[in-house]
């Protein structure tokens, strides 16, 4: 059965106030930029499956904005939040809103993910604005996420404009805007699909921020990559799965490129992944890192005479196009991730 929205009300103050307080510490109590507000004083809605409440959203209205003071779904992944955003969004239009809009904090990589997907753009950031609140209006505030280890520092306001409509975005990259807003951690976790996550490259790379387009940000990765220590330069090489790596230990974007997706007959041929297994193994007892290539939808067998080709290049120059071939690889799945958008 589907998911079914409607109004919250005086019933469900038990359900939700264990549902919030759980998730908080016990105390309900949302603490944002200065205040301290009990949402449960405030309206809201509810999620149900199967006549259960499976999530709540509440706001505040002020100002001509609808403001979401809280989202929580208790079957994460299944589509809740985002029938509860996008009743939110409705009733913001249907209220004549200029924006539906909230705060999250900074170490919420998670949800400031969930917000960008769906189309919302970072308004501004309040550097040390939850630092603030904790000291002047909850002291309970955590000071570092507990999954992640992450300080909790700053408030990322997000908003959608409600004059755009009812209708949610499917954003599968942010803009390279939102991305230069954003604090760190949330830009090192948005960029690092594109480069396997490698920490101290992302690091350095969103050290050079603005990168005001996708351009931008594809010529800064090219000349820090070529630009970095030589242990970072392996790490970000070694980050990326071996050509022919057990499909189900690589990321969903290196599952695709290497063609798992639509393994033909001949390339699915066991002594093509034995080959290639050997040679992989050659190239990183010679060269001391990853054999790294821009696959650009060529079948395995088509990489085995480059890879034993490359077994006989200089090491340096193999160091520089391997870094090359990273930044080329990344700029084609960022080429593919705003062609979803655009689809």
């Amino acid at each position: 059965m589907g998911i079914e929205v409607r109004d919250f009300d005086d019933g469900d103050h038990g359900w939700a106030d264990a549902l919030i307080g759980g998730l908080q510490g016990g105390d309900r109590r949302v603490a944002r930029l200065g205040e301290l507000v009990d949402p449960l004083t405030r309206p809201g809605i509810v999620a149900e499956r199967d006549g259960r409440p499976v999530g709540l959203l509440t706001v505040d209205e002020s100002n001509d904005d609808l403001e979401v003071l809280t989202l929580h779904a208790t079957e994460p992944g299944r589509g809740v939040g985002t029938a509860l955003l996008r009743t939110a969004l409705q009733i913001a239009v249907a209220s004549q809103s200029r924006r539906m809009w909230l705060v999250t904090t900074n170490d919420n990589l998670a949800a400031i993910r969930f917000y960008l997907r769906r189309g919302m753009r970072v308004a501004r950031v309040h550097p040390g604005g939850v630092d603030h609140d904790r000291a002047t209006v909850k002291p309970g505030l955590p000071g570092a996420n507990t999954s992640n280890g992450i300080a909790c520092r700053d408030y990322i306001e997000l908003e959608l404009p409600a004059a755009e409509g009812a209708a949610l975005g499917d954003v599968r990259f942010p803009c390279i805007g939102d991305v230069d807003l954003l604090p760190v951690e949330p830009a090192v976790d948005a960029l690092g699909p594109l480069f396997e996550r490698a920490p101290r490259f992302l690091g350095r790379l969103v050290a050079e921020r603005p990168f005001t387009d996708d351009a931008g940000l594809i010529d800064r990765a090219h000349e820090v990559a070529r630009s970095m220590p030589e242990a970072e330069q392996i790490e970000l090489l070694d980050a990326h799965p071996r050509i022919g790596a057990d499909p189900t230990a690589v990321s969903q974007m290196s599952h695709t490129e290497q063609g798992y997706d639509a393994l033909g007959a001949p390339d699915a041929a066991e002594w093509i992944g034995d080959e290639l297994a050997a040679l992989n193994e050659a190239y990183e007892r010679i060269f001391g890192f990853r054999f790294v290539i821009f696959v650009a939808g060529r079948p395995r067998s088509e990489i085995l005479p480059l890879l034993e080709r490359a077994l006989n290049n200089d090491r340096a120059a193999e160091l520089r196009r391997g870094l090359d071939d990273v930044v080329f690889i990344a700029a084609d799945r960022l080429g593919t991730l705003r062609a979803t958008i655009d689809a």
